[in-house]
């Protein structure tokens, strides 16, 4: 399974605990609007926290 539809980080957790749930796919980590406005340090700081979940929960340590 891979969500695509959860809104925030903060759901990303609750998905991961799903043994059926390979990856998760957010429309908020990669926005338009970040995009358009040029945020790129937003869209790495999102992304950072995104694989910071991701080991958290899978069990592969902390930081990467």
């Amino acid at each position: 399974m891979e969500p695509t539809r959860g809104g925030a980080a903060g759901n990303l957790p609750c998905y991961l605990k799903l043994p059926s749930v390979f990856a998760v796919g957010e429309r908020w980590l990669v926005s338009g609007k970040l995009l358009a406005a040029g945020a790129f340090e937003e869209v790495t700081r999102l992304a950072r926290e995104a694989v910071e979940i991701v080991a958290r929960e899978r069990g592969h340590g902390g930081k990467q």
